[in-house]
């Protein structure tokens, strides 16, 4: 038994051997007939240098948060802030300033420094110091140079916080998104490529391969929210509206400026009545709705007024004020598929929506031409009327609906939004539904 069991072992070890040598030869004669390729080129990476608006939002914020950073730096030390101003305080106040002279010095592009002849001891008086501002970027244009060097070209305005007054400025960042870091490039520097540069023309610039980093130059990136990135939005417009109403009026979209403002002295005239509207306005609510050539954001702050973003980039933007003046296109859909008494409803709430604007114009003009003429001969003598009839705030109610041939007639119900005590006004409003969402009116004047 001993021996049979031997031989068995045996058998399997030449079983084990046989089967390794098999795969050793067979192995070296697949080697045999491997075909190695060449060696290879470097792989050479097409880098589009055209130059296009900047169409992420993070990196707009993080462009943003470079150049905030450079203008705060040249901030000039307010002594206010520090109290009595004691010889401690004295050296506290200039090491501020030194390292205010320092950061400027270590953001400012290498290039720019030695051409100039700046150093930390002079960089002030070829910078001198603002007050304080805040930085309002107009435009946004980027060009990669390499797979790793971009050229940001910004202009935009500050405004000075006590003043409110515009001061305008243009500069080129050179970021190297490897190392994370930027370098300021002023625009007296760049000044052939700042007065020409066009979307999709192709920029060939020498900003180097790399940007070592320091204290000051560091570029980061902050995922930003869609809540954030609309409040900004929001909070933009409403800074505008207080203290830029040029710039306001020219955020307008266009087919809305000429249809609610005759003239810029108009919109002037809204916006200051609207002035302590605009100083507490906070955003409440939004939606946003995606189409082909825009996003639409339709922001509604505590009052319930409406401001309509239509952006087409990142912080670029028109904006429409109310939801009547100009058609939406959730409200052309909405209205296409109602039947004509919800069509009516719409349309009346446009009416008191532009009543609680004091926006008279709207309605007068939606007013039947016969009822209009013998009764409100001019737009005064119906903003007369309406001020002395109806309320500041109004919010309406439904009773009876009738029709009589292609006339539809709704007894509405009128309060005082702002005072639930007062007294209602009931009318009667007699509406002739037209072509599209246009539609003419008249209503009982006892």
């Amino acid at each position: 038994m001993k021996i049979k069991k031997i031989i068995i072992i045996l058998l399997i070890l030449l079983i084990i051997v046989a089967i390794v040598l098999g795969a050793v030869i067979l192995y070296r004669n697949n080697q045999e007939n491997i075909e190695f390729d060449p060696p290879q080129e470097d792989i050479q990476i097409d880098i589009q240098k055209e130059v296009k608006r900047v169409d992420i939002r993070n990196n707009f914020y993080a462009v943003r948060t470079c150049v905030e950073k450079f203008y705060s730096y040249l901030t000039e030390t307010d002594e206010s802030d520090y109290g009595i101003v004691d010889e401690e305080v004295e050296q506290t106040i200039e090491a501020a300033q030194n390292q205010s002279k320092q950061a400027v010095y270590n953001m400012l592009d290498d290039n720019y420094i030695q051409d100039r002849g700046i150093t930390e001891e002079n960089v002030s008086e070829q910078f001198p110091q603002i007050a304080s501002s805040d930085v309002i970027i107009d435009d946004m244009y980027v060009s990669a140079q390499t797979e790793s060097m971009y050229a940001y070209f910004v202009s935009g305005k500050l405004r000075n916080r006590t003043t409110w007054e515009n001061t305008d400025f243009t500069l080129m960042l050179k970021v190297d998104m490897q190392n994370r870091t930027f370098k300021i490039v002023p625009a007296d520097y760049i000044t052939e490529y700042v007065d020409q540069i066009q979307i999709g023309q192709e920029l060939n610039l020498d900003i180097g391969t790399s940007i070592e980093k320091n204290d000051f130059n560091i570029f980061d990136y902050e995922n930003i929210s869609i809540e954030t990135y609309i409040t900004d939005m929001f909070n933009e417009f409403k800074n505008d509206m207080m203290y830029d109403y040029e710039s306001a009026y020219e955020l307008l979209n266009e087919e809305y400026k000429n249809k609610r403002f005759e003239t810029y002295e108009e919109f002037q005239s809204y916006a200051e009545d609207n002035y302590r509207n605009s100083v507490i306005m906070s955003l409440s609510q939004y939606q946003r709705n995606e189409y082909d050539d825009y996003t639409q954001y339709i922001c509604v702050d505590q009052n319930g007024e409406y401001y309509i973003f239509n952006e087409t980039g990142v912080m670029d933007y028109t904006v429409i004020l109310d939801t009547y003046t100009i058609d939406l296109p959730q409200f052309v859909e909405q209205y296409n598929n109602s039947q004509d008494s919800e069509k009516v409803l719409l349309n009346i709430q446009k009416v008191f929506e532009a009543i609680n604007d004091h926006d008279y114009r709207y309605v007068y003009n939606k007013l039947d031409a016969t009822f209009k003429a013998n009764n409100f001969p001019t737009e005064e003598s119906f903003e007369e009327y309406i001020t002395n009839t109806f309320f500041d705030n109004n919010s309406i109610g439904y009773q009876e609906y009738q029709t009589r041939g292609d006339l539809h007639i709704y007894t509405i119900v009128v309060s005082d939004a702002d005072n639930a005590d007062s007294a209602e006004v009931t009318k009667q409003f007699i509406m002739q539904l037209g072509e599209g969402t246009d539609f003419v009116m008249s209503f009982n004047i006892e």
